[in-house]
């Protein structure tokens, strides 16, 4: 269900319901839908940037790259957590080589997305309170919005007096703003109104 209204949202978009997704994911599995005006908030785990000289490769390039740089190493996972994260055996991480950055030779890699605690990229905000001056109203799908990054949507909406609607199973921050509030989920809602409407 979780790619299923994802395709729906690409369908509402290619026939003109949506003009522009805004997401808080880093999967791009909106793209992966087929969906081509998105800007991931967050960034994605898909690339990979060097904290130094900002030189950027796909993730799965990069990956490649640890292996050779590791061909030695091997891991068992003890436990995978529901960040994606992997616990491994402390000991083990003190034979892993780090790999540098083919650029300039720095250590500080990280995938290119925003961590809990960081700022999104001022530029990227403006971005999308721009997507959202030029739309009629806001849909937010799937979040509770209780992170700034998406909630400033939900105000400005309000400031502007844009008509919001809200689609989420439970609470969100932005339910006292809202015009219209449906409780459901998300896939339940989007095949719902694909076989209705698309």
């Amino acid at each position: 269900k979780q790619w299923y209204q994802r395709r729906v949202r690409a369908d509402m978009e290619n026939s003109g319901q949506v003009d522009w997704i805004i997401t808080q994911n880093v999967d791009r599995l909106h793209q992966k839908a087929g969906s081509k005006r998105v800007t991931e908030l967050h960034g994605t785990t898909n690339m990979v940037e060097c904290q130094n000289c900002h030189y950027i490769t796909c993730r799965e390039s990069f990956q490649k790259y640890i292996e050779a740089y590791n061909s030695e190493f091997t891991a068992e996972i003890i436990n995978v957590t529901p960040d994606a994260d992997a616990e491994i055996d402390p000991e083990l991480i003190k034979s892993f080589n780090t790999p540098l950055c083919p650029d300039c030779g720095s250590d500080l890699l990280k995938p290119q997305v925003v961590f809990f605690g960081a700022n999104v990229a001022k530029e990227k905000v403006q971005y999308c309170y721009q997507k959202l001056e030029e739309a009629d109203s806001l849909l937010i799908a799937g979040s509770s919005l209780q992170v700034m990054s998406g909630y400033r949507f939900a105000l400005e909406a309000s400031r502007t007096k844009k008509p919001l609607a809200l689609l989420n199973i439970g609470q969100t921050r932005a339910d006292h703003l809202a015009d219209v509030k449906v409780a459901a989920r998300c896939g339940e809602f989007f095949q719902k109104y694909s076989d209705y409407n698309l």
